[in-house]
């Protein structure tokens, strides 16, 4: 295979990565929002999640209140709505299609019978106990195809592209997660509901038992804003994601042949800066979210400039 690239080939990978991994997440977020409900025999806080999509007004255009089945309609089984399980991984099937013969046919073959379970979803399939269980089919869906890339994707410039898109998307989700953080950093310290909530907070991301090899004794609130931020052992942090994005960006130049743009560059470095510029010496919700917005203002610069530069859109 050439050192180049086509840019729609680029383009397809890139969009590849980014939609496993949104489907993972998205199947998370759904699976503790109800696991959290039940555990606090509380109600699930569906707007929450719109909320933290940015689907609230689109939402009830179509609804006339925040229902449970509504919402899990919306996410799971609604393939207007192009952020939904179903529909991500249909878009994640023809990505793949199109770069068919840049990926292994274990990649292929998997994606293949995934979207095909997917596809045949219901109403049945979204019945209250039945959500856990989907949920959980779902995230070993994109796992199994998540190790089934890394034993088989040759690492040549579509693995490079597929690994941006992946740590885009990741580092984005983890920062909408952190906007929670943003409602939480009000309750008390020590108290029992909200240390609930903090800890479905780091289980949407796949986090708690990290966390708690790292803070076995207690902690507070800023240790977990801060372990999410910038634990470069934690395969979800914003820092390692960025970390990854620069490698990959690094290894298409050097490794690979691809052109080096300096906007590229540019807006790495300025993602770079904005992190560990940080949040000061004292974490609060309005703080807190200022940096929030910050990094997700820097995280669409590098997609943006990466896409301009690579795949010849913008």
């Amino acid at each position: 295979m050439s050192s180049t690239l086509l840019a729609r080939f680029a383009q397809n990978v890139f969009w590849l990565g980014r939609y496993i991994e949104r489907v993972d997440n998205l199947a998370r977020i759904l699976d503790i929002n109800k696991t959290y409900a039940r555990e606090t025999q509380g109600a699930p806080d569906w707007r929450q999640v719109l909320d933290l999509y940015a689907d609230t007004a689109r939402f009830l255009r179509a609804n006339n209140g925040v229902g449970e089945q509504e919402v899990l309609n919306f996410y799971i089984l609604d393939r207007d709505n192009p952020s939904s399980l179903v529909a991500s991984v249909q878009m994640a099937r023809e990505n793949a299609r199109s770069i068919r013969h840049l990926i292994s046919t274990e990649m292929w073959t998997h994606l293949n019978t995934f979207n095909a379970r997917v596809s045949r979803l219901g109403q049945r399939d979204i019945r209250p106990n039945n959500v856990s269980g989907l949920c959980k089919e779902i995230k070993e869906g994109c796992q199994t195809f998540e190790g089934i890339a890394e034993g088989t994707f040759f690492r040549g410039s579509a693995w490079h592209f597929y690994n941006l898109g992946k740590y885009v998307e990741r580092a984005d989700q983890t920062t909408r997660m952190l906007f929670i953080a943003c409602g939480l950093l009000g309750g008390a310290e020590g108290d029992a509901v909200n240390t609930v909530r903090w800890n479905a907070l780091l289980r949407s991301v796949a986090a708690y038992h990290a966390f708690r090899w790292v803070h076995p004794r207690g902690y507070n609130h800023s240790d977990i804003v801060n372990f999410l931020l910038y634990d470069e052992c934690f395969p979800r942090s914003v820092k390692l994601c960025t970390v990854r994005i620069a490698s990959h960006l690094e290894d298409l130049v050097v490794r690979r042949g691809q052109p080096r743009f300096v906007a590229v560059g540019n807006a790495c470095r300025r993602l770079d800066f904005t992190l560990e510029t940080g949040l000061g010496s004292r974490v609060t919700a309005r703080a807190l979210k200022r940096f929030v917005d910050d990094l997700q203002r820097a995280l669409i610069r590098v997609s943006d400039t990466v896409a301009a530069a690579y795949f010849g859109v913008g």
